[in-house]
């Protein structure tokens, strides 16, 4: 114990010396929960001695002051409270009657000012080995290691343990602590917890002892190469130093107001860099002068950059030079889930008040939104669609205000001209891209959005297990026997006229995987009843066993090559669906509740009339299925209770299997789905599968060499590539479910 406790010393007297000018003081007289509440009251007078007005507060005045905090009933409440509003907090306290008839007015004491943080009033304080009596009968009395205080609030709680031990032991320790109920009265308002050893430290959001989380404790990592960071002093100096420590547990925390789950998320290290390298370059941006394009993250998929653009957007948006941020989406269907999640996190909002993020219905809706100088549309959420529907009208003018654009997806967003044609529409603007797969080849996403500000690649985030494995199933609808025998010899055949059967044998004899990939035209299995027949029959047969016995639900997605439309193969599997149902049906088993999304068909083309009538049968037996009613004037809200469904946030029956072409794949959060079914070919391009702890992603992206690779991330956190992926397999992607 001895080791461990001159271990707590040696950090207190290296967290004294850090942080500049403004550091933190060591309080060594502070060992009780009494003395902290007296601390805490010193500081709280100081800082409001004009408010006070020479008269500090009486012991039931500060009764009152306790009550606030003491009421606090999770860390989530604490972070909702400590944030305040617009960044101050403060309490509310009926001063007594005097003597003489002085008082009983109401005051708001100021308890944080975000604008000071390392500055003005703010002060910081290391306490340790603080005695906590047992507040459960039969639990021991405890003794806490090291907290840190700001204006006397403990903010940080440190657990450390000795060489040979594991920084999880820290947070385990404070996991029992929290489960004994030594986390409340002022101990409500810690915000980030952290295990510390010599040689390693964790750190994670406060919670509650049944969410408590071990894959939520993270490494901090170094700023220039995404390193993690071991040694306890490299830790204090860039985490716990001041400013940013103040700064992790208030402007780097997300208030997710989840209604299954209100709780408290701290960012990354990556997530931070980036957010703070963007604000940087906004807050010197001169807008209407400087190049409209400041830059884009490259986060790979999976790695939260939901969480990392909407800090960048919240943050942005309170830039003295901003004056609104426009969150755009590459697709109409993801404008709402965006929306939700971006008023989830906004910390001006609750039961009783939107908040500052506003979605928008439709391009009138936008219009005024984007006019709009109120408070609550200061961040807009819409689609690139909806933007450049607005901007082709000759009416249309950019209203006189500086913008700042955040593009999601931004390596789709930057095809066509849609893009230049907001930015010509929005001559005030600076433009933001996040992606997980930048576009390469011709250098577009370069092109849209400027330098490469930050990056966290699939590398990385294998090395920091941010993602779960996946297994990877290729199923082969052609034996190879067929394909080496008859498809291969009909091919060279036809390229190759005057060689003989000889010459054609030696050549299939030779021919690398690779090769035999190049070989295999897609159109073999495009529209192909039979390969559809044995996907369906493949996906059937095995349900049972992929689904966890229909707990989990799957998306199949599919494409036809050669410029052709992908709608008729994806209707001819809801079709084969439709045909096993019945079968199954007549077996006594359940059938599968099966839906078939894609766009509506309004371009005039050959394929439109086929394709809406696919689409509109496919609403019909949704509507049987599910007790539905919708057409073709509802097909937006058929899709919107698809992905409702489909995310388990609808009532009624489960879906079970979505049949798309490219809706869902990226973006799109679904804990529900474990299975992803794809048939269709993937060229010239690195295809990435991964799964995060609430979501599903599938993203495939341009790289510089033309070779297709196939990026998976297993439980050993491998990156295994092949060459060998053409349209002859058929892989069932799965997450590792452990």
């Amino acid at each position: 114990m001895a080791g461990e406790l001159d271990f707590e010393n040696e950090l207190i007297h290296h967290l004294e010396r850090i942080g500049g000018s403004k550091q933190w003081k060591y309080e060594p007289s502070i060992k009780t929960i009494p003395a902290l509440w007296a601390n805490f009251r010193a500081i709280l007078e100081r800082n409001n001695a004009d408010k006070l007005d020479g008269r500090p507060l009486t012991d039931a005045e500060f009764a009152q002051v306790k009550a606030v905090i003491c009421g606090l009933r999770s860390p989530y409440e604490a972070g909702c409270w400590l944030y305040g509003l617009n960044g101050v907090t403060q309490i509310e306290v009926d001063r007594d009657e005097t003597g003489d008839g002085i008082g009983g007015n109401h005051i708001f004491l100021t308890v944080f000012d975000q604008a000071q943080v390392g500055a003005g009033n703010t002060v910081y304080q290391i306490v340790n080995q603080i005695e906590r009596p047992h507040a459960m009968a039969g639990r021991k009395n405890r003794r806490f290691d090291t907290t840190l205080l700001i204006n006397g609030l403990p903010i940080i709680h440190i657990e450390e343990k000795y060489d040979k031990h594991d920084a999880m032991e820290g947070l385990n320790q404070i996991r029992q602590y929290i489960d004994e109920g030594l986390f409340h009265d002022i101990y409500s308002t810690v915000q980030i917890l952290v295990g510390m050893t010599p040689y390693q430290a964790l750190y994670m959001a406060n919670t509650d002892a049944d969410s408590f989380n071990p894959a939520f404790a993270f490494h901090w990592q170094r700023e220039e190469d995404s390193k993690p960071v071991w040694d306890w002093r490299e830790f204090a100096d860039l985490m716990l130093s001041i400013p940013m420590a103040h700064q992790m547990s208030t402007s780097y925390m997300i208030l997710d107001r989840d209604p299954k789950h209100k709780n408290l998320i701290v960012m990354r290290p990556y997530q931070v860099y980036a957010t703070r390298r963007v604000i940087e370059r906004l807050r010197t941006h001169v807008f209407g002068t400087d190049a409209q394009e400041v830059g884009y993250i490259w986060h790979t998929t999976g790695s939260g950059k939901t969480i990392s653009s909407f800090k960048t957007a919240w943050l942005a948006s309170r830039l003295p030079n901003v004056d609104k941020v426009v969150f755009v989406v590459d697709r109409v269907a993801l404008t709402r889930q965006t929306f939700e999640k971006y008023s989830a996190y906004d910390p001006d909002a609750d039961e009783d008040n939107a908040g500052v993020v506003s979605e928008t219905a439709n391009t009138g809706v936008l219009r005024a939104k984007l006019r709009s100088r109120s408070r609550n549309n200061s961040i807009v959420v819409t689609s690139i669609q909806k933007l450049d529907r607005l901007c082709k009208r000759d009416s249309f003018k950019a209203p006189d205000m500086n913008f700042v654009f955040v593009v999601d997806e931004a390596h789709r967003s930057t095809n066509g001209e849609m893009l230049k044609r907001i930015k010509k529409a929005f001559p005030r603007s600076a433009w933001v891209g996040y992606t997980g797969t930048p576009a390469f080849e011709g250098d577009m996403t370069h092109a849209a959005f400027g330098d490469l500000i930050h990056a966290y690649t699939i590398r990385e985030a294998i090395a920091d297990r941010n993602v779960l494995g996946f297994n990877v199933d290729f199923e082969n609808t052609i034996p190879n026997a067929e394909i080496t025998g008859q498809l291969l010899p009909d091919l060279l055949r036809q390229r190759y006229p005057h060689w003989s059967d000889r010459d054609i044998s030696r050549k299939v004899a030779r021919m690398s995987p690779e090769e035999v990939d190049k070989y295999i035209d897609s159109g073999v299995y495009d529209n192909n009843q039979k390969h559809v027949e044995q996907v369906v029959d493949d996906i059937v047969v095995h349900w049972r066993n992929r689904s966890k016995e229909g707990r989990y639900s799957a998306i199949l997605t599919t494409h036809v090559g050669g410029g052709k439309s992908s709608a008729p193969m994806a209707i001819q599997y809801f079709e084969e669906f439709q045909r096993r149902n019945e079968q199954l049906v007549g077996e006594g088993k359940r059938p599968l509740n099966v839906a078939l999304t894609f766009s509506y068909g309004a371009d005039n083309s050959e394929y439109q009339l086929d394709k809406n009538r696919g689409l509109r049968s496919a609403m019909m037996a949704y509507n049987t299925a599910f007790g539905t009613s919708f057409d073709d004037r509802t097909v937006g809200e058929y899709f919107n209770d698809v992905m409702d469904r489909l995310r388990g946030e609808a009532e009624g029956e489960k879906l079970d299997i979505v049949i798309v072409i490219d809706q869902l794949l990226t973006g799109y959060d679904a804990p529900n789905v474990n299975t992803l079914y794809v048939d269709r070919t993937l060229a010239g391009g690195v295809v990435t599968f991964c799964w995060t702890p609430v979501s599903l992603f599938f993203d495939y992206a341009m790289s510089p060499s033309s070779r297709l690779r196939l990026a998976m991330l297993v439980p050993k956190a491998s990156l295994i590539r092949s060459s060998r992926y053409q349209r002859m397999y058929r892989p069932t992607v799965r997450r590792t479910l452990r």
